[in-house]
């Protein structure tokens, strides 16, 4: 394009004056000189720069273009390259287009900001070409821009200047950790790549309509620095570099023999792979929705009924809409609803006659509507009829087939017989509905799959937090029982919630508060013989911790594999067990190790425990005598013995006798336990109070006690 010297400014406001000022073709002609003139002070004295609220988006590296630069071939920077297997030379061909085209590439994008989009923003400030807009027309590019010389500074250009300083060959490893963050790296190729059919579609529109934006372009073509490269090229340039990343990989991969490199190397094209079909899929995704879109603009009012009033019509009016872009039920967001099918058929409903109608397939429901002359949309004549609640039949008469749509009840709802131009067009119309039937289920198949993982994921994620907050005490036997009990296949675990019943009416339930749950504590009852993990760890904590018990929460870690059934019901314990071994039927107690909840805290550590010493002093002794027998809510004796249950023969009146030491035990226990419901707060440090000889006294008044040592004793 040839520029002529601007006139001189007295001629061009004469021209100006000659002519009516509203005429269009005058105002013309004045714009056109002007925009010749700055394009000719554009190519003489070069761009100006932008304003500062323009240059911080649209300059990008201002002022660095010297880092682009790169050798002419990768020998330059290789001395030994002589010495170098043709395999390993081939590889580094492959490694240097990798690098040249990326320069090439960062290059040809600052084409459109440096020069077209400058350029543009510039005639916009005197008034001219304010009619075109530069963010739709250019879209994202300074993201993309910036995103790619990020990618050169940290991954490409190390590589590069190590070669430079060692002189040894490229290394395709050192560019693996850049390569597998490539999606995070390249997300603005998401928006481009959704946005480049319009972006090109609406520079085609400004260069066919707008004479001045064509003369614009035609001056950008023909500078120096676009190399002759068309707005066309430019802007479908990205889309072309980032499905060109797989190919210049597997290049380098394909010369490539050492083991640990291939691998490498597979792992960043898999990174670029994924990103694509990302990509892919959300273009995909962003069509189906502008088709959705346009197949909706066909489809008028919802007219199904025929108001038999004006106060009828009124009350049907707010549900008479349907809305086509609404998500598919049942079915993941990003799963967009299309238009599989259409076409013209004749329906017939009952002993009416045959009606002619318009069709329309989508991947979830069929429309039954009609043409209307006057306007090009089609009214919707009949209810949706929803894929998976129709099933279709084929007739006799090779050009029909029976459309049913049933209830939720599988009960015939309506059926319309459907009468196809040819036998052909009958085949195309059952294959598509029978696809479209399959993929729904499928789809809702998977979506239920994916609920259910989330929610699984959702509990265990509350789990291990539940189990971090929970206090833990490691010990030798607890871990050892722990590690039996894992196994090396995966096992799913679901937080659930134990609820027992009661199955000896005799035996006492006395309820435990200090349990976290709430709820009642459940333990379970081995077999003789065999001990599970749990059952294992029980007894050592409540050594530690004896005023807290198991809660129903600590069950969650059971594996949901079948266990073998238990001989035994599982029963409710409200208070901890002895420590040591358990007490036998007509024995004495045990003189095993005290108990770890002894006073060694408080530093005045007895040699044995005193409770169960004293009560067997007691009983050798004879002091116990009778204490009467406390009666629960139900009038039965929550602390009779379980061993007077199991006699065989009549029951008989017990006569009054002396309690046994195993009685004694047992009423202390439980009301301590008793005591600690009644409303005794639990310590807030780890240690449980002590029972003074006072608080012992009145808890076992009218008996007393005597004890030959001063008595401190934790609660059990």
């Amino acid at each position: 394009m040839r520029f002529r010297e601007p006139e001189p400014e007295k001629r061009h406001g004469s021209h100006l004056g000659a002519g009516p000022p509203h005429s269009p073709k005058l105002k013309e002609v004045p714009k056109a000189r002007e925009l010749e003139r700055r394009l000719y002070t554009f190519s003489m004295f070069g761009m100006p720069r932008l304003p500062p609220e323009d240059r911080q988006h649209w300059e990008i590296g201002k002022g660095s273009d010297s880092d682009l630069t790169i050798e002419m071939s990768w020998k330059e920077l290789v001395p030994g390259h002589k010495e170098m297997s043709r395999e390993l030379c081939h590889q580094q061909e492959a490694l240097w287009e990798l690098l040249t085209t990326e320069l090439t590439y960062i290059k040809k994008l600052k084409i459109m900001t440096d020069l077209l989009a400058a350029g543009l923003l510039n005639l916009q400030r005197v008034g001219l070409l304010t009619e075109v807009s530069v963010e739709t027309l250019f879209g994202n590019v300074p993201s993309l821009i910036r995103a790619h010389w990020r990618f050169w500074e940290e991954v490409l250009g190390p590589t590069l200047r190590k070669t430079r300083a060692s002189g040894q060959p490229l290394d395709p490893v050192s560019l693996q950790d850049g390569f597998l963050a490539f999606s995070q790296r390249f997300q603005p190729y998401v928006q481009y790549c959704l946005r480049v059919k319009q972006t090109m579609a609406y520079a085609r529109e400004q260069q066919d309509n707008n004479p001045l934006f064509r003369a614009f372009v035609q001056w950008c073509e023909k500078h120096k620095r676009s190399g002759s490269q068309m707005l066309g090229d430019l802007l479908i340039k990205p889309h072309q570099r980032i499905t060109k990343y797989p190919l210049l990989l597997q290049a380098v991969l394909k010369k490539t023999p050492e083991a640990q490199t291939r691998q490498a190397l597979n792992a960043m094209i898999t990174a670029v792979e994924s990103f694509l079909k990302h990509i892919n899929k959300q273009v995909r995704q962003g069509e189906d929705q502008e088709s959705l879109v346009a197949a909706t603009q066909r489809i008028g009012p919802y007219e199904v009924l025929e108001p038999s009033s004006e106060e009828m019509e009124k009350n049907l009016r707010p549900f008479s809409n349907l809305d086509l872009m609404s998500p598919m039920l049942g079915v993941a967001p990003e799963h967009t609803r299309q238009l599989l099918l259409e076409g013209p058929v004749r329906v017939k409903e009952g002993r009416e006659g045959k009606l002619d109608v318009y069709l329309f397939l989508f991947s979830d429901v069929l429309l039954v509507t009609k043409p209307q002359r006057k306007a090009d949309k089609a009214k919707v004549i009949r209810p949706p009829f929803m894929l998976e609640k129709l099933v279709c039949r084929p007739l006799r008469d090779p050009n029909s087939f029976l459309a049913i749509y049933l209830t939720d009840f599988q009960c015939v709802s309506s059926a319309l017989i459907v009468h196809c131009p040819s036998a052909t067009d009958r085949a195309r119309w059952l294959d598509k509905t029978q696809q479209a039937q399959v993929t729904l289920q499928k789809l809702k198949a998977e979506e239920y799959v994916q609920q259910k993982r989330e929610l699984l994921a959702l509990y265990r994620d509350r789990d291990q937090e539940s189990l971090g907050t929970r206090p833990s005490t490691p010990s030798p036997e607890g871990s050892q029982s722990s590690v039996e009990g894992r196994t090396s296949e995966f096992c799913t675990v679901i937080p659930h919630l134990v609820v027992t019943e009661d199955t000896d009416e005799d035996t006492p339930s006395v309820p435990d508060d200090t349990s976290d749950s709430g709820y009642s504590t459940l333990v379970p009852v081995s077999p003789k013989g065999s001990r599970s993990s749990l059952s294992q760890l029980r007894p050592w904590a409540l050594r530690q911790r004896p005023w807290l018990t198991f809660s129903a929460l600590d069950l969650r870690d059971v594996t949901l594999r079948p266990q073998p059934p238990d001989p035994q019901a599982p029963q409710r314990r409200s208070t901890p067990v002895l420590p040591g071994e358990a007490i036998r039927k007509g024995g004495s107690l045990p003189r095993g190790e005290p108990p770890t909840w002894s006073e060694e805290e408080d530093g005045t550590s007895v040699g044995e425990n005193t409770v169960v010493e004293t009560l067997h002093r007691a009983r050798l002794r004879g002091q116990l005598p009778h204490t009467p027998t406390h009666t629960d809510s139900a009038g039965e004796s929550p602390w009779a013995s379980s061993e007077d249950e199991e006699e065989e023969g009549p029951r008989r009146t017990p006569s009054p006798r002396p309690l046994r030491a195993e009685d004694m035990l047992r009423q202390i226990r439980a009301e301590l336990a008793s005591q600690r419901i009644e409303g005794i707060p639990e310590p807030g440090d780890s240690r449980p109070p002590k029972l003074t000889r006072v608080q012992l006294q009145r808890m076992r008044e009218p008996h007393v006690i005597r004890l030959d040592t001063p008595l401190s004793s934790s609660e059990v």
